[in-house]
């Protein structure tokens, strides 16, 4: 337990310091999110490139196991070709997120990207083989792979739709890592708990910047960061074996943001239009159509969200 506390606090320092960092650079630079009084509600332009100090934040007690000795860097190193895998794949996603932040990227270029990932942790062993229903295996067999990408694009985009008001998109990634850690450690899983640590400590240290008013954006880059280390865990835990509860208890987790990407999609195409295109039609744009200030309406979200993380922890010791 010590050394996922240590993680903990190492994320959320690293990321805490790293924060006004950006944010120095991302002001030099001039990369600033402008407001157009409709989907983007600030008032004044913002920096957006924060998902470079959430990233740090995340690595940080990572990669410092990679120099140490004990139980935990052991199990690190053992696991060398999925961590390989994982690591590649959380480079390439970040390097996407800032591209977009600074550059401008389309969705199909994203998806292309991120696809491209699915198959690199793949092709690692972070892979969905099959599932068990009531007792009844199912083997994906060549399947495994275009459910393995589709997973990680869906989870990746749904974070990245959900990042509409300061704090919301950190603070569902808070309630989503607690979630990963609490049922980790009921399944003995060293790794994962690790990971979970490490993501809520790094996105608790850039919500003391993005909590309203916002100070800076995370982007793309930090958005698609969370995103990925969330949609890889879930393939981490998999394996032959797998249930289809333990398969949908992180789909649970990030209810918030899988329910308004699926919405967002399904609306967009009956209309005619593009899944890709915009739209101010979220759930955290309702909210705020409500008449509830930007912060009220995150907190009625992070309310949800701590409701999901209960309902996870819930199943989790009732089902297994």
């Amino acid at each position: 337990m010590r050394t996922y506390l240590v993680a903990f606090l190492t994320a959320i320092g690293v990321s805490a310091l790293a924060t006004p960092v950006v944010l120095h650079l991302s002001r030099r630079l001039g990369l600033f999110d402008p407001p157009d009084g409709e989907r983007k509600l600030h008032v004044t332009a913002i920096a957006r490139t924060g998902g470079v100090a959430i990233a740090l934040g995340f690595l940080a007690p990572i990669l410092a196991l990679l120099f140490y000795t004990n139980s935990f860097a052991l199990e690190l190193r053992q696991d060398g070709d999925r961590l390989v895998a994982f690591l590649i794949g959380l480079g390439a996603i970040l390097a996407l997120g800032v591209y977009d932040d600074v550059r401008g990227c389309g969705a199909w270029a994203k998806l292309g990207v991120q696809s491209l990932v699915g198959v690199v942790l793949w092709q690692g062993g972070l892979r969905f083989e099959g599932f068990t229903v009531l007792g009844v295996p199912f083997d994906l067999g060549w399947g495994s792979l275009p459910v393995t990408i589709l997973w990680v694009a869906a989870i990746v985009n749904a974070m990245n739709l959900i990042d509409g008001l300061d704090g919301l998109a950190a603070g569902v990634a808070f309630f989503a890592g607690t979630a990963l850690f609490l049922t980790s450690q009921l399944d003995g899983n060293v790794m994962l708990c690790l990971f979970a640590a490490a993501i809520t400590g790094s996105v608790v240290g850039f919500l003391f910047y993005n909590f309203s008013p916002a100070l800076i954006f995370m982007g793309d880059s930090g958005s698609m960061t969370i995103g990925y280390v969330f949609a890889a865990a879930a393939l981490w835990s998999t394996g032959k074996r797998t249930t289809l509860l333990a398969v949908c208890l992180p789909i649970v987790a990030l209810g918030v943001p899988i329910l308004d990407t699926t919405l967002a999609f399904a609306r967009r195409t009956l209309a005619g239009n593009s899944p890709f295109n915009s739209d101010r039609r979220h759930i955290h744009h309702r909210l705020l159509d409500l008449g509830l200030s930007q912060r009220q309406a995150v907190l009625v979200l992070y309310v949800v969200c701590g409701l999901l993380t209960g309902v996870v922890v819930a199943l989790r010791v009732w089902a297994f």
